[in-house]
């Protein structure tokens, strides 16, 4: 049926699949920001993380011995030095979670889902998932082909920066973290790169085939707009009303039994009654609707009754349907004490 699926999708189809959490997202652009942004904070924090590695490595080494005369003294020791490095690690992982989440906000249009910012672990295991035997096919070829080129590029850094590595290996440990820090961080914005363009690719193919599912028949697209438009009859006597309404027809007023005057050229115009019997509201309007309704009231010498807070509260009560009769029983009673007699 997928050839038959030629139409775009409609506003309406979109949202349902929205509410359903149905949208176009990468995973591997998610996290691919979310490296981008930690490679930023690293290089630019450098100097207070290989700070505080290269004092709680030196700190025992060259200062004074601490006095350690409980438990406690070793657990505050300990607590400093892990305080160090915490700070600064925990910068770094705060920096990869905003930036892998401002990238899903993105990706779903403001639509927070934790299903699919959270690692899905099931999709290490699982052959493609939905679609018939070449969708799942090619799902794996294109899993693999993304881990074949993420794993050469960060191979590739760093077998390119191995011999400097290993020049290292005499230093002192400051001058060589911060050596190593040095060559690292390029191997680091190149596996950056790689990861953007590999999560730009997928999510350009999971928009494709999330676009393609989306996509509806003639006939699907003909229910759908007859579901937002309404029943034709509906529809049909709504333009009738409109048109009467602007031109004073005098469709408008056939059937009408009393006609109320309010405030600023406020009118109601009513059918049916008097109470007990059902009364429905024919027309409101006022300004200059109001007045071409007032015009053909005055000439079909149809009853009129001024009472502007009676016909200010018809107006204003919501309506459950177009031709619903009025159930409030208190503007029932009102109607029944003010309609005038025989």
């Amino acid at each position: 049926m997928s050839e038959d699926r030629t139409q775009a999708a409609s506003p309406r189809r979109r949202q349902l699949a929205r509410e359903q959490g149905k949208v176009a997202h990468s995973p591997e652009l998610t996290a691919a920001v979310g490296w981008l942004v930690a490679v930023v904070i690293l290089a630019g924090g450098e100097a207070s993380l290989l700070g505080s590695l290269a004092d709680v490595v030196r700190a025992p080494l060259v200062g004074p011995a601490a006095s350690l005369e409980d438990a406690r003294d070793l657990g505050r020791l300990v607590l400093g030095a892990a305080t160090a490095v915490a700070i600064p690690v925990g910068l770094l992982l705060l920096g990869f979670a905003l930036g892998a989440t401002a990238a899903h906000l993105i990706q779903t249009r403001g639509m927070f889902a934790p299903s699919l910012l959270a690692p899905d672990v099931m999709r290490l295991w699982r052959v493609g998932q939905g679609g018939g035997l070449g969708a799942k096919l090619e799902r794996c070829a294109w899993s693999i082909v993304k881990a074949a080129v993420l794993a050469t590029v960060a191979v590739w850094g760093l077998r390119s920066r191995w011999g400097d590595l290993q020049g290292l290996a005499f230093q002192d440990f400051p001058a060589a973290a911060h050596g190593a820090f040095a060559i690292l961080l390029a191997p680091a914005w190149a596996l950056a790169a790689a990861m953007v363009v590999v999560g730009l690719a997928d999510y350009g193919l999971r928009l494709a085939r999330f676009e393609a599912m989306l996509r509806m028949s003639t006939e699907e697209q003909r229910e759908d707009q007859k579901t937002l438009d309404g029943d034709p009859k509906v529809r049909s006597s709504r333009r009738r009303l409109a048109h009467a309404m602007r031109d004073g027809t005098p469709e408008l007023l056939e059937g009408a039994t009393l006609a109320l005057f309010g405030d600023a050229g406020l009118v109601v115009v009513l059918s049916g009654g008097p109470p007990p019997r059902k009364v429905f509201v024919r027309a409101s309007a006022r300004g200059r609707s109001g007045a071409t309704i007032r015009r053909a009231i005055h000439r079909a010498k149809l009853p009129t009754l001024e009472a502007a807070q009676l016909a200010l509260r018809i107006a204003s009560a919501p309506a459950p349907s177009p031709r619903a009769a009025i159930a409030d029983p208190l503007l029932i009673a009102q109607l029944r004490g003010a309609w005038p007699k025989g």
